[in-house]
Parts: C-alpha cells; structure tokens; sequence
C-alpha cells in the first residue's frame, strides 16, 4: 500500500474555483481509478487557503496511473494559476 498526503495552498479570492475543482477531482478519481483506495480532499478549519488531499494506492503502479490520468492532468491545468505555490506532496508506506 502506498499513502499519499498533498497540501494545496491557494491564492486569496481563488479558494472558491480550486474547491470545485476538487470536488470533481474527488469524484473522477473514486469512479475511475480502480487502484486507488482512498481520495478524499479536506480543508483545515482554520483555513480556507488550503486544500489537504488524503490517498491511498493499492501500489506504486496505481499510483502512476493515477499520475498519468486524462483527469487528474485537467486538473493541475485547471488550478495551476490559482495556487500560491507548488503542491506539497509526502508519500507514505504504510506500517505493516
């Protein structure tokens, strides 16, 4: 199993089009991709600049796959300009 947590920050008055952006990423990823586990996105309450992916990936391959995905590459094209700065990204390996 692979975890993934990515952390978006966004650009003030933008929080709004990267949240629907999510949303449909959110729903894309959960129909579509057969080796992803977990796709979920969370926001801080404390914060509406940030935007908090949790994943989870059967493999590494899933996960490229995911990568590679005709909807997750429309989605970084779609919030490229509204992010502050590039996407954090930590991959996990889960305690066995």
């Amino acid at each position: 199993m692979i975890g993934l947590v990515a952390k978006l920050s966004i650009k003030p008055e933008k929080e709004n089009q990267v949240a629907d952006a999510c949303k449909e990423m959110v729903k894309a990823v959960n129909e579509k991709e057969t080796g992803c586990l977990f796709y979920e996105a969370f926001k801080p309450k404390d914060s509406l600049s940030e935007i908090w992916f949790l994943e989870k990936y059967t493999s590494m391959e899933a996960l490229e796959e995911h990568r590679q995905a005709k909807h997750y590459l429309e989605f970084r094209e779609k919030i490229k300009d509204y992010l502050a700065a590039a996407p954090e990204v930590t991959l996990l390996d889960q305690l066995q």
